[in-house]
């Protein structure tokens, strides 16, 4: 995984993100296992065109042809991605085997999307909505720039057959729905009258929650090398602030250090070259306090049309240390401030940090990205490595695919703002059940 995420804003350019050229007519940018919702399926690619919207698919659009690439040939590295929203019921299933490994308990066994619509049909970022059921207990989440927010009931504390979304986001006026739960899945619209801001240049927070163990050199010379290339990439399209959590384990001197988001990227760059690999011991890492910082201590821009956070770890968490929040109560945190969690398994993750990784981005509506190097627990024999998908074959993966999975979170957001929010992938049907015509997928434009 070789720099692994020292080219994800070089390779912007390709994604037509930052005026530097436009994309190829037709490319997809879209979450290489269905992340996000389409236009009108009239103007989507032909499916030879488009990744394959399972969560076996991996990061490669547009590709037809099985020999390597110039690149692939001079590295082993192959990246993948699991969208577990996408294939909802593939991840139950999933997660209730993986049950036996120890991980919390986070029961998603059912949900809504909360959809907040302005006047005009568009989705709204960043919308607070309050959910109460039958008993008044209540939960508040954030929509994401799709202008959704997802609703586990139980994982939130509530219950009964019963709930009531409200919210006032929108100034002169309020949104009500009210809906059971008789059925696994379904969206729920809460209709404003007024119409949405302006979302012409979006502000977007970015954070890299960082494990700095000994076996993480590579990973960390990448994040200082993509804030290096960050600078000045994207303001032609968004306004962008970073931040860094570092993190390693009780046993180190330094457990975790937070570094604060700030649009001077070249002043936090400076600020990191200080981070090295250190530290450790045993494999699994205090991840659980990391992920705790990165709610409690790090200052989200609550405006911003999107938040995301960029988890890159090859170790999983110690879950035997007391007095630290789980990383299910740091899942919640997340959901209810618009945060979306998108893991990264580096190589040598186990089959344990794998689960943890994957009930993290489901909870938050983000996606699950692996490198495979040998490593990654089942990925590594086939379980995420896709030889074909819709009319696409992918054998051969460079160490600069992650980087562009990582661009397309961020470029696939910012393109959430234009699209259908009613088009939901997974929602009802799992999208690797569908054939390739009918699967939801995103532009990023």
């Amino acid at each position: 995984m070789k720099r692994m995420l020292g080219t994800w804003l070089g390779a912007v350019c390709g994604l037509g993100l930052v005026g530097c050229g436009a994309a190829a007519p037709g490319e997809m940018a879209s979450d290489a296992a269905g992340a996000a919702f389409a236009p009108p399926p009239a103007a989507m690619a032909p499916a030879a065109d488009r990744e394959a919207a399972t969560p076996e698919a991996a990061a490669s659009p547009g590709r037809t042809s099985s020999a390597p690439t110039m690149a692939e040939a001079m590295t082993s590295v192959r990246a993948g991605e699991w969208d577990d929203n996408a294939n909802y019921r593939d991840f139950l299933g999933y997660v209730g085997r993986e049950a036996r490994l120890g991980i919390d308990k986070m029961d998603v066994g059912q949900r809504r999307f909360l959809v907040a619509l302005d006047a005009n049909g568009g989705g709204i970022p960043s919308c607070a909505v309050t959910v109460t059921d039958a008993q008044q207990r209540s939960t508040r989440l954030v929509t994401s720039a799709s202008g959704r927010a997802l609703f586990f009931p139980a994982l939130m504390g509530l219950s009964g057959g019963k709930f009531t979304a409200t919210s006032s986001c929108l100034k002169g006026g309020a949104a009500k729905a009210t809906f059971e739960m008789a059925d696994q899945d379904g969206a729920v619209p809460l209709v404003f009258q007024g119409k949405r801001g302006d979302v012409a240049k979006p502000a977007i927070d970015v954070l890299f929650v960082l494990d700095t163990t000994g076996s993480m050199s590579e990973e960390i010379e990448g994040v200082k090398d993509t804030l290096r290339a960050v600078v000045g990439k994207l303001d032609g399209r968004a306004s962008v602030r970073a931040g860094v959590v570092e993190y390693k384990d009780r046993t180190d001197d330094l457990r975790t250090k937070v570094y604060p988001m700030t649009r001077d990227l070249s002043a936090l760059s400076n600020s990191i070259k200080g981070l090295s690999a250190s530290g450790g011991g045993d494999t699994p890492e205090d991840l659980n306090s990391a992920l705790a910082v990165a709610m409690r201590d790090v200052a989200w821009d609550d405006q911003a049309v999107a938040r995301v956070a960029f988890v890159i770890a090859d170790a999983p968490p110690h879950l035997d240390y007391d007095n630290v929040p789980k990383y299910s109560e740091s899942a919640k945190k997340a959901a209810q401030r618009g945060v979306k969690l998108f893991t990264v398994s580096a190589s040598g993750m186990d089959d344990m940090g794998q689960a943890v990784f994957r009930q993290l981005a489901q909870a938050t509506g983000g996606t699950n990205m692996f490198v495979l190097r040998g490593g990654a627990g089942p990925q590594s024999t086939g379980a995420g490595d896709a030889k074909s998908s819709c009319g696409t074959t992918h054998q051969n993966y460079s160490s600069g695919n992650l980087d562009e999975l990582i661009v397309k979170k961020i470029a696939l957001e910012l393109a959430s703002l234009k699209a259908n929010p009613m088009q939901i992938p997974g929602m009802g049907e799992d999208e690797k059940a569908k054939p390739c015509e009918k699967r939801i997928m995103l532009v990023a434009d």
